[in-house]
């Protein structure tokens, strides 16, 4: 508890957004431990950092192909379970780290996460079959950046569907959500939230995602994100949208074998991968974040 106090004690005084991301450098484990065939994959951002990632080849890629998001915390490497079994599903999946996290080169902050997960977009969908479609996933802080990043991508006309799972609607409520859940630190939710830069908040991006489908799934267990955060979040989506509900804690969500179901159920309604589907051009706005 007293280093968690000193962590927002600090986030107060330097007013700094940056204590979001919570990068590891250390990898635990790679696709080949568990036998799933991957590629190393390394590309590099407009200012010229490498980023480091995974592409998890499917023997059967009838499926599709999905790029996966992860959350704020360790890398790829922890968040590897979410993802890999999509592989046996027929989907090949794209898993990238952000800066400072695990191979991937530089600092991490806001502005670039944002702007990386767009190339990280751009990336997946030129790798594509000709013209088959991307779906685009996040979970937690990684679902908030998708819907940032998927509303102003230039390649939304080749994005097939966004899926948050256990994603945040608004960067000061979340604050306040899980400052509220200490006695001690109760009282700084307030003043600490607006510490946290909330000018991309996912609530103003996410209803310009449409045409593309949006589907949000969330768990009323989740003990880091409430669920009125998804209910807030389909709202605001335009249809195609829909919510699905699981039974789950923050992490390890596919552990269980129904909450994987629920998401291969939702994917096999979508049209199939290579089906063409013409959409409007995103429209021109600055690169923020998330």
């Amino acid at each position: 508890m007293l280093k968690r106090l000193s962590l927002f004690l600090v986030l107060i005084i330097s007013g700094c957004t940056q204590y979001l991301f919570v990068p590891l450098r250390q990898q635990y484990i790679t696709p080949d431990v568990v036998g799933i065939l991957h590629e190393d994959i390394y590309l590099e951002t407009d200012d010229g950092v490498r980023l480091h990632g995974w592409k998890l080849i499917a023997a059967d890629n009838s499926g599709g192909t999905i790029l996966f998001l992860h959350g704020n915390g360790d890398n790829v490497s922890t968040h590897f379970a979410n993802a890999y079994w999509l592989v046996d599903e027929g989907y090949d999946v794209y898993l990238f780290d952000y800066r400072q996290y695990g191979l991937s080169e530089g600092e991490v902050t806001l502005d670039n996460a944002t702007s990386d997960s767009r190339k990280m977009i751009a990336y997946s969908v030129n790798h594509l079959a000709k013209n088959e479609k991307l779906i685009v996933m996040g979970h937690s802080l990684g679902g908030a950046i998708a819907i940032y990043a998927v509303a102003h991508s230039a390649y939304r006309n080749r994005i097939r569907a966004l899926v948050t799972i256990e994603a945040f609607s608004d960067y000061h409520d979340v604050t306040r959500d899980v400052l509220a859940k200490s006695w001690l630190l109760w009282p700084l939710q307030w003043p600490l939230s607006f510490t946290i830069d909330n000018s991309y908040r996912p609530l103003d991006a996410i209803g310009l995602v449409a045409p593309v489908p949006v589907c949000i799934i969330h768990s009323k267990s989740d003990e880091m994100i409430d669920f009125y955060h998804a209910q807030k979040l389909y709202d605001a989506a335009k249809p195609p949208k829909t919510l699905l509900l699981i039974n789950s804690e923050h992490n390890n969500i596919f552990n269980k074998k129904e909450n994987r179901q629920v998401l291969l159920d939702y994917l096999s309604g979508l049209k199939p991968a290579s089906a063409p589907h013409k959409q409007p051009p995103a429209e021109k706005t600055p690169d923020c974040y998330y």
